[in-house]
């Protein structure tokens, strides 16, 4: 058993290969695999094992048990003596496969009386006995046997047994590689299913007759199996033709009667049917259409034939996905008419009608795809949708260029495939024959939703753009609108120094002409008069005081060109380190933070709170350091000066001419914050300032 499966295999793997190769592995079965069987047949066994005298004590063991090599002792008839040098025996209890050896002293046939002595093996389904000594007795009777049907072989439990099956034989043909001798392969259904056939010959011929015909086949059941020793398919050993009866032939029927209730009993005959080619797919598929009807054929045959050619099938009825098709068919061309006409597809009526046939229908296109298998077209109809598919040609490709949305004739074969519990049509689609079967009859207006979004979306781009730049130019307008002001604020500051310098040349002046007519006065009266001269002294102080107010408040109101030249940080270590330097005082200046542009009014007001904070700490609190904090805060800038000088009381009032701290009070002030002040006699001084870090447009 184990080598005709080996042989049966190769069968289907040698025919899916390429004629040269399918050569080479033939021939290389052919010779190497009777060398195969003989190194099997060398496994060493267990003296201790017993002997094993029936064939259905090999059958009974397991493969472990077989592996093991149980010496055996059969007597029994041969009853198949291919695929040499392997053979069926039989006995009384059983048929067992013998895998032969190769050497030519062991000559045994069909029908011979044999004794075989051999040892056990686990095969590949079912255990054997391989081969080491047979001797010929005589001539032996082949065993009795019933009819089995399909459903007593398929579960692989009568493997090796001689069995008797009726059957309709589907397809035959000549078998020249699967075994060393030339068989005939047949293809039979029996019942409910179909098992294969291989009959040895001596001479090739037309066995074509056989095709239809009710059979009875004596033989050797074998079976096909898989690498797990899993049943796959039943092979029936016929070992001479005289074992096959051909019992009863095709009769022609129209193709709506097809699969229709028959009261008749017995299996399914091949028919006959005669129908115009609509489209073929060669050695796939055949399309013929008659009485407006269409029929799939399915068939290897892949004779040429043209769009409305008449042809007569031969082939045996089957369902299909939702209507009857012809299996394993034969055709030939018997004329030529006029390719069928389309027949117009209605939606709403009986899906079923149309499989098979020639349709043709309005779509509009939705979607296409280049697939491996061709191009597929994606239609609708109304609110139905379906597929559309035709084999990928060069001259398919154009069909890739139709516009989506294109309104369209399409016209094809029609395959309609059924579901659910009641087997009811559910989708259907179309083959085309060639890209003519697509005719364009409207295209989609160039205004579409597609082109719309994108229109849409180029204008929001743009919008989003000009925004943009919008708001770059308004940035830049008020950066320039900034600098205008600065510069009108500029232009003012001028005007104002000149105006005061103005003011100073005449107020100045006539103050200090004052001055000098009551010194004057005073040194003349002095002497005489000491009254009139202190009144005179009196008069010139209180002159000096206010034209010393006047001026300081009007030169301090000026920016200075250390602010106009450079930042506040700048400004405030150059004017503090100069005032400590010409007093020898040393005057430390940090920064903290990232410095930023202030209002000018703020910078200045800072600057010259500094300046007078230091030169109060060195004139008046005789300071031996003085230290300058500015740090730069998230929302705040904040001025701290500190000193080691003497210090003095902040409740008392401020001493008669010193017009600094009144001065600074007023700065801050101006700036909205609060001047804070603390010292103590003989601990320093510290001063501090905060305003709002508003940051001003870079320059």
């Amino acid at each position: 058993m184990q080598s005709s499966i080996r042989h049966t295999r190769a069968v289907d793997r040698t025919r899916a290969m390429k004629p040269a190769r399918r050569l080479a592995v033939v021939l290389l079965y052919v010779f190497c695999g009777p060398a195969f069987s003989w190194i099997g047949s060398a496994q060493v066994s267990d003296p201790s094992l017993p002997l094993l005298t029936h064939a259905d004590q090999v059958r009974r063991l397991t493969p472990e048990q077989a592996a093991s090599g149980y010496h055996v002792r059969v007597r029994g008839v041969v009853t198949d003596d291919v695929p040499s040098p392997d053979f069926f025996v039989q006995d009384s209890s059983a048929g067992v496969y013998v895998e032969g050896s190769k050497s030519a002293a062991f000559t045994h046939h069909f029908g011979d009386l044999i004794e075989v002595e051999g040892v056990t093996g686990p095969g590949k389904f079912a255990p054997v006995i391989r081969e080491t000594k047979s001797r010929v007795l005589g001539k032996g009777a082949l065993p009795a046997s019933r009819i089995y049907s399909f459903g007593e072989l398929a579960d692989g439990q009568l493997d090796s047994q001689w069995v008797r099956v009726r059957g309709i034989v589907r397809a035959v043909s000549i078998d020249r590689t699967s075994w060393p001798e030339t068989t005939v392969a047949l293809r039979v259904a029996s019942g409910d299913g179909q098992l294969n056939v291989r009959i040895p010959i001596q001479r090739e011929q037309d066995f074509s007759s056989w095709i239809d015909s009710e059979v009875l086949l004596e033989g050797v059941c074998g079976s096909l199996f898989n690498a797990q020793r899993q049943l796959t398919a039943i092979l029936l050993y016929v070992p001479r033709l005289n074992f096959v009866s051909v019992e009863a032939h095709a009769r022609e029927v129209p193709l709506s009667s097809l699969l229709t209730f028959n009261p008749a009993s017995g299996v399914q005959h091949r028919v006959r049917v005669r129908g115009i080619v609509g489209y073929q797919q060669p050695g796939k598929a055949l399309f013929l259409e008659a009485d407006g009807r269409g029929l799939r054929v399915l068939t290897e045959q892949d004779t040429k034939l043209n769009i409305g050619d008449v042809v007569e099938a031969l082939g045996f009825p089957a369902v299909g996905d939702s209507a009857p098709v012809l299996k394993d068919a034969v055709f030939y061309r018997i004329g030529t008419n006029a390719p069928p006409t389309p027949i117009a597809f209605d939606v709403s009526a009986p899906w079923e009608r149309y499989d098979g046939a020639v349709i043709s229908t309005e779509a509009k296109l939705l979607g296409r795809n280049m697939q491996s298998d061709g191009l597929r077209l994606l239609l609708q109809q109304g609110q139905f949708a379906f597929d559309a598919t035709i084999s990928a040609t060069d001259s398919a490709v154009r069909l890739l260029s139709v516009p989506l949305n294109s309104q369209v004739r399409i016209t094809g074969i029609c395959l309609v495939q059924n579901g659910g519990l009641w087997s009811v049509p559910q989708s259907l689609r179309l083959l085309l024959r060639s890209p003519q079967d697509l005719v364009v009859l409207r295209t989609p207006s160039w205004w579409n939703l597609n082109r719309t979004l994108w229109l849409l979306g180029a204008t929001v781009s743009v919008l989003l753009i000009v925004i943009a730049w919008i708001l770059v130019l308004g940035r830049r307008l008020r950066w320039q609108m900034e600098l205008i002001r600065q510069k009108i604020r500029g232009g003012a500051v001028l005007q104002e120094r000149n105006r005061i310098a103005r003011e100073l040349h005449d107020n100045l002046e006539q103050e200090l002409a004052g001055i000098t007519m009551q010194l004057d006065l005073a040194v003349d009266c002095f002497q005489q008069a000491p009254n009139v001269a202190r009144q005179a002294l009196e008069a010139a102080r209180d002159m000096s005081r206010h034209s010393m107010v006047d001026a300081r408040r009007s030169v301090w109101d000026l920016r200075c060109h250390l602010l106009e030249e450079g930042d506040l940080v700048s400004a405030l270590r150059q004017s503090v380190q100069t005032s400590g330097s010409r007093e020898n005082v040393p005057v430390e200046v940090k920064v903290r933070g990232t410095p930023v542009r202030l209002p000018a009014g703020n910078e200045m007001n800072l600057l010259r709170i500094g300046q007078e904070a230091v030169a109060n700490a060195i004139k008046h609190g005789h300071a031996h350091s003085v230290q300058v904090v500015l740090a730069y805060e998230a929302s705040n800038v904040r001025l701290c000066v500190s000193d080691d000088g003497r210090g003095f009381c902040t409740h008392d009032p401020t001493p008669t001419g010193h017009f600094g701290l009144l001065d600074m009070r007023e700065r801050a002030q101006a700036m909205g914050c609060v001047l804070q002040i603390d010292s103590e006699p003989g601990h320093g001084t510290k001063i501090t300032v905060e305003v709002s870090a508003k940051v001003e447009v870079a320059r």
